[in-house]
């Protein structure tokens, strides 16, 4: 089930998705350049406007979408927002660390006891 924070990735608060809703959308996304490729060659149309009307993408965000009620400008933004890829809620400013590996929070500055890591948000959000 998602989570909303901080996304620093996209710069902004987000619905960050757990494993199974991103193994849900990761596919279409690892597939997104051949689509592209493909859909260019179908239509004859230049990288950005392919870009633009890609059909993976969208399918992606369609995804992101159905889980979380809210549309990412681009699909590219989804890469951002992995649970899994940001650290546990800072106990000052209760932004995420940037990293599970993290020791200091990047927002507020705050620095966790020798030897500690922030630990994946995953585990931590709910």
């Amino acid at each position: 089930m998602s989570f909303r924070t901080y996304a620093f990735r996209i710069g902004r608060d987000a619905d960050l998705l757990d494993e199974d809703e991103w193994n849900a959308i990761s596919p279409l996304l690892k597939s997104r350049i051949e689509g592209i490729k493909k859909f260019r060659k179908e239509t004859g149309c230049s990288i950005e406007e392919a870009r633009k009307l890609d059909p993976i993408g969208q399918a992606a965000l369609d995804k992101y979408e159905a889980f979380t009620g809210e549309r990412l400008g681009h699909p590219d933004q989804l890469w951002g927002v992995r649970m899994r890829d940001y650290g546990c809620l800072c106990p000052k400013c209760n932004r995420p660390f940037r990293t599970p590996r993290a020791k200091i929070c990047a927002e507020c500055g705050f620095e966790l006891p020798s030897g500690l890591q922030a630990g994946s948000l995953l585990n931590n959000s709910h």
